[in-house]
């Protein structure tokens, strides 16, 4: 279920890869206008940061490139997160919804809730070091939420919960191309992010995770049912043990 949209109409097409003829015109003009007198080569480490770093400098030339030849101010890959941000479903999705309590098989009103209580305790992540796992197998195409869920928990890394979505949606929401969520897309092609340390009631009684996904040119939240399939798109997002 797809969420967060204000107008679907505004969103753009599938992506069109540059063309080889494209490309060599825009490194030609770039050759053509860089002040090459104002560049120290030294002082910019070129020699490690390109050179002796051809991959990296091309993942940072790209996303320069992406963002339409305007320096990415700050390189935004960390998210802070407030210690008193706080992630309230009935506030954010609406009336009914709530964080699940007690066991998996039980009606989700009473026991401890079903979080990753790691994932509170994070003032703030730097998402080059965030890991996307998909809990599949390598015999697998899909598996069954619950089983994901299972299989999380019992690698023993921390799964990213709601105050880490919230966070990463308001900053989306204020920053929109300079926000973390575009630095995970431009630098590391991330378009699919599920947040299992936190598992959420719905006003139906089913078990449900927030997850959030690059649509069209920009991105949306949503959630998904723990009693569905999640296939290796379905990546969930953490911090290794």
């Amino acid at each position: 279920m797809l969420r967060g949209i204000t107008n679907p109409k505004q969103t753009k097409g599938n992506m069109e890869p540059i063309t080889i003829d494209q490309f060599q015109s825009v490194i030609t003009t770039l050759i053509a206008n860089a002040n090459c007198g104002q560049i120290d080569f030294n002082r910019a480490r070129l020699q490690d940061n390109v050179v002796r770093d051809p991959k990296g400098a091309g993942e940072r030339f790209t996303a320069f490139l992406n963002n339409g030849c305007r320096l990415i101010i700050g390189e935004p890959r960390i998210i802070r997160i407030n210690p008193d941000l706080k992630f309230d479903p009935t506030e954010f999705i609406g009336s009914g919804w709530t964080v699940w309590k007690g066991p998996a098989d039980g009606y989700g009103l009473k026991g401890e809730q079903d979080l990753d209580k790691r994932s509170l305790a994070l003032t703030e992540v730097d998402l080059a070091a965030a890991i996307f796992e998909s809990g599949l197998k390598k015999s697998e195409s899909s598996i069954n939420g619950e089983e994901k869920l299972k299989r999380l928990q019992a690698s023993a890394n921390t799964q990213f919960g709601g105050n880490i979505f919230l966070a990463l949606w308001q900053d989306y929401q204020q920053n929109k191309e300079n926000s973390c969520l575009e630095w995970l897309w431009r630098n590391r092609k991330i378009s699919w992010m599920s947040f299992f340390g936190l598992v959420l009631r719905d006003p139906n009684g089913n078990r449900r995770v927030l997850y959030l996904y690059r649509y069209g040119d920009g991105w949306v939240w949503g959630d998904g049912w723990l009693g569905d399939g999640w296939n290796a798109g379905g990546l969930s997002a953490g911090l290794a043990s």
